[in-house]
């Protein structure tokens, strides 16, 4: 039992930026609730360009809210490997930042979105990109799942209904893809800012 604490205890204090931000999803939510923080271009236009951001961190309800956090472990989990704790959380606000803009800029039927799957889909394509360059099979694999997956919603529509119905707004397939560009452009920076970032000298 003793051990059992123990490593719950490490867990904690090792991903503690994970949970923060899982904890900054549900506050988010509740003033969400009462404020309406989504995406909706009107009103962007006229001046709230916050919502280009906060527009990608709240959901529509409890079900939305807590199938997205599911899958935010989830990223976490699959991508350990290649990103530390800070530059995970990091990753993920950049991809929810870029994902907002590009919404903005390349979906301009899209009035209104909620929700961080898009920016998710950007982070897990950001991180198959950095286990491409170091040769792994596992990030191969993975972008050909995110492929599949995309395009079986964007070509049955049926497969996305089941999801629409138990989160009450409509699955937004094409912010999706949005987003999987988010992760191309922040996958490309990462292994730019490697390629140009300063050798460490060797200790004395």
């Amino acid at each position: 039992m003793a051990e059992a604490n123990f490593r719950i205890r490490r867990a904690c204090l090792h991903y503690w930026p994970t949970a923060l931000l899982i904890f900054f999803l549900f506050i988010i939510d509740y003033f969400h609730r009462i404020y309406n923080l989504s995406y909706q271009r009107e009103l962007l236009e006229g001046g709230q360009w916050w919502r280009l951001f906060s527009g990608q961190f709240v959901h529509n309800n409890s079900s939305h809210l807590m199938s997205n956090i599911a899958a935010l472990v989830l990223c976490r989990v699959l991508l350990v490997r290649v990103y530390t704790e800070r530059s995970f959380v990091m990753s993920l606000l950049s991809c929810a930042l870029m994902t907002g803009l590009l919404i903005h800029v390349l979906l301009p039927s899209y009035n209104y979105y909620l929700g961080v799957s898009a920016a998710l889909y950007g982070i897990l394509v950001a991180g198959a990109i950095a286990m491409l360059r170091r040769r792994s099979f596992f990030g191969a694999a993975l972008l050909l799942l995110i492929s599949l997956k995309l395009l079986q919603d964007y070509f049955v529509p049926s497969a996305v209904l089941p999801v629409s119905e138990r989160i009450g707004v409509p699955v937004a397939v094409e912010a999706h893809f949005v987003g999987v560009l988010a992760g191309v452009l922040l996958g490309a920076a990462q292994i730019a800012g490697a390629l140009f970032r300063p050798a460490a000298l060797p200790p004395k």
